[in-house]
């Protein structure tokens, strides 16, 4: 995400612990957005991260995110070119419609850090739950099935994501959603808790609604700017995976508690982890 946002990737010099430390710093800000909202006071002035507790943890986890991100716009700002095509690059050198005006540094800065948000827990994740589920001694048919597919694939094979038809809306529409409960209706997907791919397999007037109601990105003028990019580090992370020949089972460490689904701003595992016993072919 750092390297297609900012022309740069994340500082090999911190190692595998500086990924995970913002990684964790992404995660621990969530709690700070309350406090904030009440007591503005608290950032502005810096007494958040004086704080004692979870509180003053979560200023101090958005401290390591705003420096982080500071990082990245300087460099890029630094080192980039009027041609250069990473997503900041219209933000940075663009006019603001809104404001018409371009983006301040303070401003640039705040962008970059949804950048970074929006651009790793979510995909990391999907990718933790595909892992685990395909990992599952009842599903390790499916992934035996999925490894020989993507290893008859050619290795520059580029899969096209359809584009549905839009919908037009009248003015004064008011349109409003809920993910969870909009992909668990049971008429559009049955048993929609088990974990059944082949139902996407047949192409029939089932799985054609099934696609039309799948929104993860949500949908309109305001859905996710970097799905595209999301469905790519899927796309690629699970192929290289299988391609290699890894066989996937879970660790004799795990529980089934840890998996858990927590809401923690993005959801994410109870037991913060995903253990696996990897073999290969």
């Amino acid at each position: 995400m750092c390297q297609a946002a900012f022309a740069k990737k994340f500082d090999k010099a911190d190692g595998p612990e500086g990924s995970l430390e913002l990684l964790r710093s992404l995660e621990g800000s969530a709690l700070r957005f309350l406090p904030q909202s009440l007591f503005p006071f608290l950032g502005s002035t810096g007494l958040g991260i004086k704080l004692p507790g979870f509180i003053g943890d979560a200023y101090r986890c958005h401290q390591i995110w705003e420096q982080q991100s500071r990082k990245m716009v300087d460099h890029f700002l630094e080192k980039s070119s009027a041609d250069d095509k990473y997503l900041l690059s219209p933000v940075a050198t663009g006019i603001d419609t809104f404001l018409d005006r371009r983006l301040s540094h303070e401003e640039l800065i705040e962008e970059a850090m949804g950048y970074m948000f929006a651009g790793s827990g979510t995909t990391s994740s999907t990718l933790t739950y595909l892992l685990y589920a395909i990992s599952l001694p009842e599903n390790l048919d499916i992934q035996e099935r999925l490894r020989e597919a993507v290893q008859k694939l050619p290795a520059d094979d580029v899969t096209t994501i359809r584009q549905d038809p839009y919908y037009r809306l009248p003015a004064g529409t008011i349109v409003g959603m809920q993910n969870w409960m909009h992909h668990r209706d049971p008429v559009v997907f049955p048993n929609p808790d088990q974990f059944l791919p082949d139902r996407w397999l047949v192409p029939n007037a089932s799985s054609h609604a099934m696609e039309s109601s799948l929104t993860p990105f949500s949908i309109g003028r305001r859905n996710c700017i970097g799905q595209n990019l999301a469905w790519e580090e899927l796309y690629i992370a699970v192929g290289a995976i299988m391609r290699a020949g890894l066989k996937l089972c879970l660790g004799p460490e795990m529980q089934p508690w840890e998996m858990e689904i927590v809401d923690r701003f993005n959801i994410a595992p109870k037991g913060q982890r995903l253990m696996l016993h990897v073999t290969r072919d």
